[in-house]
């Protein structure tokens, strides 16, 4: 983490190409995303965590239909407890259907799907579906808002707070790049909504009732990798967007508030996204076993303990860092009985270029009991009546 906050304040100080002073990357020029039409915006690796770049990332804005975000998430998790499916229905109330936006024009008492509620929000950002869906499980926007509150502190989503569901502007309802990154990584663990992510066009209803959805994530129709996201429009959060993308084995999220224009939103998304997939890649550290050998024991049953690492973790490193990468390891010479499993006898610790990236315990295998009189007269009686 500090290794990618050094690079990128370096890489803005001095106005040059990211990493152009690190080796691994030669000639090559690799800059700083040109996102300036954006209040706030930043980039994660999804899997992680790890900021890539950030842009007054932790500034609180108002965040409009990106909002949902946190509905979809909830939503999820509803579907995957089993507490809500696809083929229930729900009954919409006059509250609801008099939410005003984007809407499919829900009649008060109408029936729908939960599986069409939720195809008209991913796709078409429907208010009155949204509020809907939210009311049927928590019993009113209300309750429902509280479970959004509940659930942003508890992913550590500190500079949000939720007023209503469906994003209006309204004060006190406010979130920051970093933290809709946060969500963003959460809700593209399931994949209960791919399908409506990337469908351009569809309709809910047959006949003359029939209401168009239509999909305003422009990325969705050509980045390559893109998975999910959400646009966002108000007078006052201006145009927003938080969106995600997979290639390989890493899930990158780009997310921009505040733009004044339209198609800015996608650009610096586009650039982001561009940022993280060309210039960084995803490392999962390493144990070498010729330096972890078993460590003798005094006074122990059994003369040695096998050791390992305790953790094995993914990190984001710049591309083509990973041959600079040294480990140093600090093991105990010996250790004296008992010996308990789990125990800690040293430490692993990776750098890359005098940044430490990784740092782990070394740890026990099993446990080692002390040797007593007893103990002994026991074993060696054992052993004379066993021939």
């Amino acid at each position: 983490m500090m290794l990618l906050k050094k690079i990128s304040a370096f890489v803005i100080s001095c106005g040059m190409a990211v990493l152009c002073a690190l080796p691994c990357y030669g000639e090559e020029e690799k800059g700083v995303p040109d996102i300036f039409s954006s209040k706030s915006a930043i980039v994660t690796e999804c899997s992680t965590g790890q900021v890539l770049f950030e842009s007054n990332g932790k500034e609180r804005l108002p965040m409009a239909s990106v909002t949902k975000l946190m509905c979809m998430l909830i939503w999820a998790e509803e579907i995957e407890a089993g507490r809500l499916h696809f083929d229930d229905t729900v009954r919409c109330s006059a509250f609801a259907s008099g939410r005003d936006g984007s809407v499919i024009w829900l009649m008060p008492g109408e029936e729908m799907s939960v599986r069409d509620l939720i195809k008209s929000v991913v796709i078409a950002s429907a208010n009155d579906a949204a509020t809907a869906l939210c009311e049927h499980i928590a019993g009113s926007e209300r309750d429902f808002v509280k479970l959004m509150n509940d659930k942003a502190k508890s992913l550590g989503m500190n500079d949000t707070q939720y007023k209503n569901c469906v994003g209006y502007d309204e004060e006190g309802h406010y979130t920051t790049a970093y933290d809709i990154a946060i969500l963003c990584g959460e809700v593209s663990r399931y994949d209960c909504y791919n399908e409506f992510f990337n469908t351009r066009l569809d309709y809910v209803r047959e006949g003359e009732k029939a209401a168009q959805l239509l999909n305003t994530n422009k990325l969705m129709r050509y980045y390559n990798g893109i998975i999910g996201g959400k646009t966002g429009t108000t007078d006052n959060a201006g145009y927003c967007l938080a969106v995600w993308a997979r290639r390989g084995n890493m899930t990158i999220c780009a997310v921009s508030l505040g733009c004044k224009e339209e198609n800015d939103r996608f650009d610096a998304c586009e650039k982001l996204l561009d940022y993280g997939f060309n210039g960084f890649e995803l490392y999962k550290a390493e144990a070498d076993g010729s330096k972890l050998i078993p460590v003798e024991v005094d006074n122990g049953l059994r003369k040695t303990t096998d050791i390992r690492v305790k953790r094995l973790v993914s990190m984001v490193i710049p591309k083509g860092s990973k041959g600079d990468i040294e480990y140093s390891y600090e093991i105990a010479e010996k250790l004296t009985a008992p010996v308990c499993y789990g125990q800690t006898v040293g430490k692993v610790t990776a750098t890359l270029y005098d940044e430490v990236i990784f740092e782990s315990d070394i740890i026990t295998v099993y446990e080692v009991e002390e040797i007593t009189f007893w103990r002994a007269f026991f074993i060696i009686l054992s052993k004379i009546f066993s021939l």
